[in-house]
């Protein structure tokens, strides 16, 4: 169970382990939280920025499993057509919202671009220079059917790119997957040209989602996400770099709603994320769990929708939402 701040403070007693985002040395542990498969992954909190993230952090094959095709997806598609329209929806709206102040032209870079649906979508919406960053995989043989995108394989740290060269960086859930999370907004500022925007969209520790469901939460997702770092922490840093925030936005339906339904059928099924795996058509997961089940689990997030949705809403007008996304600009003088 995730302690509270008030049990994590009084434990004074542990080695100390630097923060995968300050590197300040106090942190604490915060509980433990389980994987898909079981495993038990511990947390450990900064007293300094509130990090939370895992530690001792996976190996190297827990990450390979983890990230196994099932990950993205068994089929053509991430998900089925109707999920697969909706993410299309999402995408549309974030690409037209986000390229108001681009110029024809313009440079984009999405990192973690996946399947390339953003990019695409800033295809659709007007003449751009498109890359996107994505590792080898399932989802990098999806984006590169897209013609127009300069798709670079492999992480940021390995890609050459010219500094101060894009107009626009996305991150959309991929900061908390980051081994160095610090490092690599580092190297966003070197890549961002002066009057520039840098855009993150992560899950929020300080949600609501968070207090209520602890250690069931589905945004937590171990051993996938390394880090969660609160988002006035990121704030903070990259004002510290020449940034300043445009727009916070708790409000999320393509990812909060969803997180109440699934943190919720976490807490009543001790086997984590069976139903976001099933929309996956992730059939290796849980193999000999039958249709009624899987009807089950839907059925109660059915009667969930609503509730979860003015949830949804009262959190994100109380800052708290489960997901955040922030969009930052560099000076001009920098």
């Amino acid at each position: 169970m995730i302690e509270s701040e008030q049990t994590m403070q009084t434990n004074t007693s542990t080695p100390e382990v630097p923060c995968l985002f300050c590197a300040k040395p106090r942190t604490l542990p915060r509980g433990r939280t389980s994987g898909e498969d079981g495993t038990l992954y511990p947390l450990r909190i900064c007293e300094a920025c509130g990090t939370v993230f895992l530690w001792p952090s996976p190996s190297a094959e827990q990450l390979r499993t983890a990230y196994a095709t099932g990950y993205y997806g068994e089929g053509a598609t991430k998900f089925g057509r109707w999920i697969e329209r909706l993410r299309d929806a999402f995408a549309t709206l974030r690409a037209r919202q986000l390229r108001r102040p681009l110029a024809e032209g313009a440079c984009i870079l999405d990192i973690g671009c996946g399947d390339g649906r953003l990019l695409r979508s800033f295809q659709n919406t007007g003449r751009y220079e498109l890359h996107g960053i994505e590792l080898p995989g399932p989802a990098a043989e999806r984006a590169a059917k897209i013609p127009a995108i300069h798709l670079h394989l492999g992480t940021l740290e390995a890609t050459e790119l010219p500094p101060a060269s894009f107009d626009l960086i996305t991150l959309v859930h991929v900061f908390e997957h980051l081994p160095r999370p610090r490092e690599t907004l580092d190297q966003l500022t070197r890549l961002v040209r002066p009057g520039g925007r840098l855009f993150l969209a992560f899950p929020n520790i300080r949600s609501w989602q968070v207090r209520v469901f602890g250690e069931d939460w589905f945004h937590l997702d171990p051993p996938r996400h390394l880090n969660l770092v609160p988002p006035q922490a990121v704030t903070a840093y990259l004002q510290s770099r020449g940034f300043r925030l445009l727009a916070a936005r708790h409000l999320c339906l393509e990812q909060n709603t969803y997180g109440w339904l699934q943190s919720a059928l976490n807490r009543a099924d001790h086997h984590r994320n069976f139903l976001y795996e099933r929309l996956k058509r992730n059939r290796s997961y849980l193999p000999d769990r039958g249709a009624a089940i899987v009807l089950a689990h839907a059925a109660l997030a059915g009667l969930m929708l609503g509730p979860a949705l003015l949830l949804d809403l009262a959190s994100a007008g109380a800052g708290a939402g489960a997901t955040v996304e922030l969009l930052f600009e560099r000076s001009a003088t920098t």
